[in-house]
């Protein structure tokens, strides 16, 4: 008998299959009540767990596209713009969605609380704490819990100068940020990847010795 990654993640519930879908299939193959309780707390964790990476990678991707925005030095950059036409109003509507993508992201990561969530938080913090000053003079600060707030009329009046330091090219506060963000994606997708693996292998460690089922709620 062949056993795909498509047909072990319909499975787990990988392929956004409900839980009681997966629950409905436990009718055929002999299981204990006990066993199913069991395998059925463990599947709902790793959904859990699925979930949150899912969640950490696509924030983690936004928070760069809104850092992408503020960084580039283009010609048609929103800050090339804003010296055109004297304006920053469309530099500070960027600021705030950025401010947004990266409280959801530090949220995330805080939810995580793994290692290595705890330590992009930390590079979060301290990238913040080293352009705390620019940051400042735009009109964001950073809260204790590594989140960040805005003060709208500071932001408002923020020259195009003060907000070019802290959020304009590859080494300002969007920068810095937006390349910890690179890492937090790549490693959320890698233990989403992970998780699959892991429950492929178990999945055939289930395999029955007739060759014939797999008791994969034993």
């Amino acid at each position: 008998m062949r056993v795909t990654r498509n047909f072990m993640s319909s499975l787990l519930g990988l392929n956004n299959k409900s839980t009681g879908s997966r629950m409905r299939m436990s009718n055929r193959w002999p299981v204990s009540t006990a066993s199913r309780f069991q395998n059925t707390r463990t599947a709902g964790k790793t959904g859990s767990t699925q979930t949150s990476y899912l969640n950490m990678k696509n924030n983690a991707g936004e928070l760069q596209n809104a850092a992408l925005k503020l960084t580039n030095t283009g010609e048609d950059s929103i800050f090339a713009r804003a010296k055109e036409s004297g304006s920053t109003a469309e530099v500070t509507k960027q600021v705030k969605e950025f401010v947004n993508r990266y409280n959801t992201v530090v949220r995330n990561l805080k939810s995580g609380g793994s290692r290595v969530d705890n330590s992009y938080l930390n590079q979060l913090n301290a990238s913040a704490s080293m352009h705390r000053t620019a940051l400042r003079a735009s009109g964001v600060t950073k809260n204790s819990d590594g989140t960040l707030s805005i003060d709208e009329k500071a932001l408002n009046g923020a020259s195009l100068e003060q907000l070019e330091k802290a959020w304009n090219g590859s080494s300002s506060f969007a920068g810095k940020s937006a390349s910890a963000a690179v890492n937090v994606e790549a490693n959320a997708v890698n233990e989403l990847n992970s998780m699959v693996n892991n429950s492929y292998s178990n999945l055939l460690r289930g395999y029955g010795s007739r060759g014939n089922y797999f008791n994969f709620w034993s």
